[in-house]
């Protein structure tokens, strides 16, 4: 099962992984974001995967079904985010493996520290950004371990790469949950932000282009094998 499957770059990799004698289940509250993984699916020349708008703490399915779970950078945005393992453990097979992702400390940073600087600076209070819950291995190892899960293995990653030049952090800014930070500016004041914060960004770009830190923890865990529920 593939939780908060999105555009589906996780799911095409477990449907590629699996083969054609498995099947991929993917779930997701948004059926647009399903309908353009069904179609990102199928331009990877893949069918074996079902999609299903649900709610990822209250499952259709019944117990010790799935052989394993994941969650691409999807567990952080949920409220009972505890609730929400405990309900993946149930479906997992005793054994059975979840595995999910989160961003640390790190990540994004300084371009995202400098974004939201600047968004402050225009007087607008920002709430500390969700993914920030799981954003180190003692947060996610206790959580695991509060839903009953074991064999818990963590590892960071460096998944970073060079942007070519500021615009290209503009892209990821309108194209990502910061867009609805931007949003909060009123209208007549975003062009002028725009340029005042490129501006900023630009003065880090070196010779190899603007590095983009997206430093990734990557958690895995089992359903107790003796476990009954």
């Amino acid at each position: 099962m593939d939780v908060a499957t999105g555009t589906g770059a996780a799911l095409v990799a477990a449907a590629q992984m699996v083969g054609p004698q498995g099947r991929v289940q993917a779930i997701d509250l948004a059926e647009n974001m399903l309908d353009r993984a069904e179609h990102n699916l199928r331009m990877n020349g893949l069918s074996n995967a079902d999609f299903h708008v649900m709610d990822a703490t209250r499952l259709d399915f019944k117990s010790s079904y799935f052989d394993a779970v994941i969650c691409s950078f999807g567990l952080f945005f949920m409220p009972d985010m505890l609730g929400a393992l405990k309900e993946w453990r149930r479906v997992l097979k005793p054994g059975g493996r979840l595995i999910f992702t989160s961003f640390s400390a790190n990540a994004f940073q300084p371009l995202g520290k400098i974004f939201r600087d600047d968004i402050e600076a225009s007087d607008i209070t920002l709430e500390d950004p969700g993914w920030q819950r799981l954003n180190n291995e003692d947060a996610c190892r206790d959580i695991l371990t509060q839903a009953g899960f074991d064999n818990i293995q963590l590892l960071q990653e460096q998944l970073g790469y060079h942007l070519n030049d500021e615009k290209g952090w503009w892209d990821i800014v309108v194209n990502s949950g910061l867009r609805a930070i931007f949003n909060k500016l009123p209208a007549e004041k975003r062009a002028d932000f725009q340029q005042q914060h490129l501006d900023k960004i630009a003065k880090l770009k070196t010779d190899k282009g603007l590095w983009l830190n997206v430093e990734v923890l990557f958690s895995s865990a089992q359903r107790p094998a003796d476990s009954d529920n």
